[in-house]
């Protein structure tokens, strides 16, 4: 199956990504190489030998010469020519408002679903946070109070301190 690639993409290829079309014709469609050569010849890239026998042997392969085939595709897109036709791509300002309210409604809808994911996460580091912090103290208050010295769990205070204060920061 040949890869086809749109008049946007091609238009948006960098030169070297045109040249690897020409170069391997035989796995695109038509459509593609066609647009490929009209871009390059847009651009003014400097077609050398290697890509002008390139581009006979498509020709050659199509049975038509390659003014031809530019000349037949522009029509079927109801064209005069390659800048035309590049020139129909819409650009980033064109986009409808339908589809700016879509997209303005997208972002407010993740943002307020990352909200709300960080005020969860933020609740369960003051939950965890507490539950360490008042279990290290736990530990540490009742080993002492056995009077033989004791355990003191610092690491299970420190951790569920920093955890419980940076919760209530976040939320």
């Amino acid at each position: 199956m040949k890869t086809t690639k749109t008049l946007a993409q091609i238009s948006s290829s960098k030169g070297f990504q045109l040249s690897e079309i020409l170069v391997s014709w035989q796995y695109y469609t038509e459509e593609t190489v066609i647009l490929a050569y009209s871009e390059i010849k847009r651009r003014g890239i400097q077609i050398n030998e290697e890509i002008e026998k390139l581009i006979t042997a498509f020709s050659d392969a199509q049975g038509k010469p390659i003014s031809q085939l530019e000349t037949e595709l522009f029509e079927s897109k109801n064209v005069a020519n390659y800048q035309e036709y590049y020139n129909s791509l819409p650009t980033y300002s064109e986009i409808s408002n339908e589809e700016s309210h879509k997209l303005e409604k997208l972002r407010r809808d993740q943002m307020f679903q990352r909200q709300a994911m960080e005020k969860k996460d933020a609740n369960k580091d003051v939950l965890y946070g507490g539950i360490w912090f008042v279990g290290g103290l736990a530990v540490t208050l009742v080993s002492v109070a056995s009077g033989k010295g004791g355990f003191i769990a610092y690491g299970a205070v420190i951790f569920g301190g920093i955890q419980f204060f940076r919760g209530l920061m976040k939320s």
